[in-house]
């Protein structure tokens, strides 16, 4: 791992020690083997750890007026010359343009990064993420202080008080949806700063602002021919940038599940390096789970050097340790287990680059919701009274005279249909066949009080949408929740723990641009996902690789807490045991149904929520309990 860290006393006159800062700068690499960087500038520290394939570090001015803090990968562009290479610095650049242009420099650039400055002469710490926010940043403050970091672990490591008490909404997040979304974490005190936001801490005041925002509401009038010149342009020049940073092709990989992101990016970079990349695939041997078959026809199609590793319900159990060791706060997305060792076989074969297909879905209309939701919104589009008067009665009477599966599908796909917008869009889930007040015990109901919004996130990015289709909308809201607080914190936290650096070329921000102004028609025919993407690269990717359906790395985690011992036993004790009940969060009675259900239903549904639930109480016991005792400890010898 890697990042930056820091400390601000709102009291300037009494200096910051560059020791303060170690054991935060510790925190942010697990392996403990890397040496920090810190500076201070009077009651005010920065600090940075490095990791290879990321450029790391602090620069301090000779006037000691300036503290740079900054952690990422840049690439250079045609306005601005700044880029990470072996030979060049920037951060002299980064202080020379913040001079002339404020914190404004950080439109100019082009790449994936976390920084800090610190300006004595205003008394002003600025932080800002990149625009996707593929890498964090976390913060907390008091009375006293400022304090934040790369790393949540790294904001808890600050040697001075940080309050940990653990935010209810959160733990429903978890419970909900696997990961918790910005800009709560695990703990109610501690923030994530939003992708693309600078934010600005002086006189103990601290304020937000957004830098960048994408945008569908500047819809292209070219023609698809002209828009597939653009697309291939700038795809080609995202993975260009990132290759002539990264070197030698022998040190670059490609996740490949088969799908068209992955096949894409693997199947250009082949063009680009003229040479045989190597490619990684994961594989099941449960049935309708192993996707390997497409991972090898696009391995063939491009002549790569392929790889394989079959993950198995011992690898599961052996990758837990792992998972709490680099995830800050719970975080269920199951398909962190096989990106750990898709990343750990690349690591293996000397890749240190693994470039992935994150994004694509989110920018070009790949994921199956999308086609759920289109087919939702033909039901609207018949009108109201033949619907209220004909068609609804219709397939209600026959779904409850005969109970066939066919009408009792339609009786359920009107319910669905008819509920509007943002709240369609989270109709099915947990709370779905589970209310809040069954699942919960009285005592969280009550902390998250009668005005909790348990769709509040998705309700938030639909209203501030810069989008005028509902198709758009929803782009927009998975690349805030999806991508930002779920794929990228997945990929690159495991790619990491493997010892490697992930690269997005999709998230390339003249790409993401440029897509959100390909029409919401275009992007999606009818139901059909990924048309105009698929119709661009049609002369790149195999038929199959076009015809498949969206599947990525999930893996068969339903089948194997009903059938491996070890895992099975794992629910008993993580979901409900006396130790996991005891905290008071959920009902017994509500637990014992959702395991109940997991036992006979064939689809992933009650597996997955139950692995939410496993992960929630795993994170509890071996981080946040002894951080708690640590904690009580403290606060009963300041009290002697």
């Amino acid at each position: 791992m890697s990042g930056i860290c820091g400390i601000v006393l709102n009291d300037q006159r009494h200096p910051l020690s560059a020791r303060s800062l170690a054991p935060m700068v510790a925190a942010l690499d697990i392996s403990g083997r890397r040496d920090g960087f810190v500076e201070t500038s009077g009651a005010t520290g920065i600090g940075a750890q490095t990791f290879p394939g990321r450029l790391a570090g602090v620069l301090k001015t000779p006037d000691e007026h300036l503290v740079l803090g900054f952690h990422g990968s840049l690439y250079k562009t045609a306005e601005l010359s700044i880029q990470e290479t072996p030979d060049q610095n920037p951060f002299a650049a980064f202080i020379e343009l913040y001079l002339k242009e404020g914190m404004a420099f950080v439109r100019r650039l082009r790449g994936e990064f976390a920084l800090a400055i610190w300006d004595g002469r205003t008394e002003t710490v600025y932080l800002a993420t990149d625009r996707f926010r593929v890498h964090p940043l976390y913060y907390y403050q008091d009375q006293e202080k400022l304090v934040f970091g790369s790393l949540m672990k790294s904001v808890v490591a600050c040697p001075f008080p940080v309050k940990k008490s653990l935010d209810p909404e959160a733990i429903i997040d978890v419970a909900a949806s696997s990961f918790v979304s910005t800009p709560k974490t695990i703990f109610r005190e501690v923030k994530k700063l939003a992708p693309a936001h600078v934010l600005t801490y002086s006189k103990g005041r601290i304020t937000t602002a957004p830098y960048w925002e994408i945008s569908f509401l500047n819809e292209s009038q070219a023609g698809e021919r002209a828009l597939t010149r653009n697309l291939k342009g700038l795809l080609s020049d995202a993975l260009a940038v990132r290759l002539r940073t990264d070197g030698e092709s022998s040190r670059i990989g490609t996740f490949l599940s088969g799908g068209v992101d992955s096949s894409t990016v693997t199947g250009v970079l082949t063009k680009l390096t003229k040479a045989p990349i190597k490619s990684f695939s994961i594989g099941f041997a449960e049935q309708g789970f192993n996707e390997i078959n497409y991972a090898r026809i696009s391995a063939r199609a491009f002549g790569s050097e392929h790889h394989e590793y079959f993950v198995t319900a011992k690898d599961v159990a052996d990758a837990m340790p792992v998972l709490l060791k680099v995830f800050d706060e719970p975080f269920a997305n199951a398909s962190a287990i096989p990106t750990y060792f898709c990343a750990k076989t690349a690591a293996e074969r000397g890749v240190e680059f693994l470039y992935a297909g994150d994004g694509g879905d989110e920018l070009f209309a790949g994921n199956e919701r999308y086609a759920t939701q289109r087919l939702f919104d033909y039901y609207t589009a018949v009108p109201l009274r033949l619907r209220e008067l004909f068609l609804k009665p219709a397939v209600f009477a026959l779904a409850d005279r005969l109970g066939h599966e066919l009408f009792v599908k339609g009786k359920k796909y009107i319910q669905r249909a008819e509920v509007p917008y943002p709240d369609r869009l989270t109709s099915y889930g947990l709370f779905h066949v589970l209310p809040m007040a069954e699942l919960l015990e009285g005592d969280i109901l009550n902390l998250v009080g009668s005005d909790y919004d348990r769709n509040g996130a998705v309700a938030h990015y639909y209203r501030r949408a810069p989008a005028r289709t509902e198709l758009d909308r929803q782009l927009y809201i998975d690349l805030k929740l999806a991508i930002s607080d779920n794929d990228l914190v997945k990929v690159i936290r495991m790619t990491e723990a493997a010892g490697v650096a992930a690269r997005f070329p999709f998230l390339d921000h003249p790409l993401a641009e440029f897509a959100a102004t390909i029409p919401a028609a275009v992007k999606m025919k009818g139901r059909e996902l990924r048309s105009f993407f698929k119709n661009a690269y049609s002369d790149l990717l195999p038929f199959e690789t076009r015809a498949k359906k969206k599947h990525g790395f999930g893996l068969p985690i339903p089948i194997w807490l009903r059938t491996d011992k070890m895992l099975n036993e794992m629910i008993h004790d993580l979901v409900l045991s006396s130790r996991s009940l005891q905290r008071g969060y959920f009902r017994r009675k509500a637990l014992e149904r959702l395991v109940e259900n997991h036992k006979t239903d064939q689809t992933s549904f009650f597996g997955t929520i139950i692995w939410n639930l496993m992960i929630l109480e795993l994170w509890l016991r071996e981080v946040y309990d002894p951080l708690a005792a640590v904690q009580a400890r403290s606060l009963d010898l300041s009290q002697r």
